[in-house]
């Protein structure tokens, strides 16, 4: 039964991987039902449901597995690495409960947990998690402060550096700057599936640029992009568009409808090994 778990593990990961947010979370359901309870395997699976969940943007689900894992894995040192994981879980539950500065002391202490472990490139990456959070409660300065620089982001990755960047530029109202940011964030190569709509917020900031410079053909062409990244990965367009209301918007028309069927968060956690 403990193999059997595993391989249902390793399974649900590579589903999320590849964006399968729904049979990632059928199979880590049935790797929780094998798994004995309290068991590392066991929690492993909390964890892996509750950033599952939260990539599916589902926060109410998500809430009470990673409740349950942060209460079960205090002080386990096998769990450490998987922590700091459903911390920044709880910072994406918050963010898309758009209580963004919750959002952000739920991510500094992930920021916290995985410089302490010394994983620079997840630091980084929730660096930019905290960027975004921080903009979205209108402290684009701040933003700036605890954004990683950018040659601390994988190659692969610089497009999340990009993206905070565009969307702290457009906070500042300086909207050329922020064209040039977002557009080297959405050239980027290989962006991953749970990445998305990241890009879809991207381009909405992109939008509000455009529409403020009285470039109403190109707004309005952003706004189909940001809605077709927003379908790829699964969002509702609305939620999308509601993240940018709270961030200030109201210049860009709400012309697209809304597209997608599962809300889908773009801040992935899950890892890619089981204990």
């Amino acid at each position: 039964m403990p193999q059997d778990a595993r391989i249902l593990g390793t399974l649900s990961v590579q589903l999320a991987a590849e964006g399968r947010w729904q049979d990632a979370l059928h199979t880590a359901h049935a790797c929780l039902r094998l798994a004995e309870p309290g068991s590392v395997l066991y929690l492993w699976a909390l964890h892996m449901l509750a950033c599952t969940y939260v990539d599916a943007g589902l926060p109410q689900r998500a809430r009470p597995y990673a409740q349950a894992y942060l209460r079960q894995a205090a002080g386990n040192p096998q769990l450490a690495s998987y922590t700091p994981f459903v911390v920044r879980a709880m910072g994406h539950i918050a963010y898309q409960e758009h209580r963004f500065l919750s959002a952000f002391r739920w991510y500094k202490k992930a920021h916290a947990l995985f410089c302490r472990q010394g994983d620079h490139v997840q630091a980084a990456v929730t660096s930019h998690n905290m960027a975004w959070a921080l903009t979205r409660a209108g402290r684009p300065h701040r933003a700036r402060e605890v954004l990683a620089p950018r040659h601390a982001f994988p190659a692969e990755l610089a497009y999340l550096f990009d993206g905070a960047m565009a969307a702290i530029l457009a906070a500042e109202g300086r909207l050329s700057d922020t064209i040039q940011r977002g557009h080297e964030a959405l050239s980027a190569a290989g962006r991953r599936a749970h990445d998305l709509v990241d890009a879809a917020e991207v381009a909405l900031f992109l939008a509000r640029a455009y529409w403020r410079l009285r470039e109403h053909g190109a707004a309005s062409a952003w706004i189909s992009r940001a809605a077709e990244f927003a379908a790829l990965q699964g969002w509702r367009f609305v939620d999308v568009l509601h993240l940018n209301e709270r961030a200030g918007g109201g210049e860009v028309p709400h012309a697209a409808s809304p597209r997608g069927s599962a809300n889908l968060h773009h801040r992935g956690c899950f890892t890619t090994g089981i204990a």
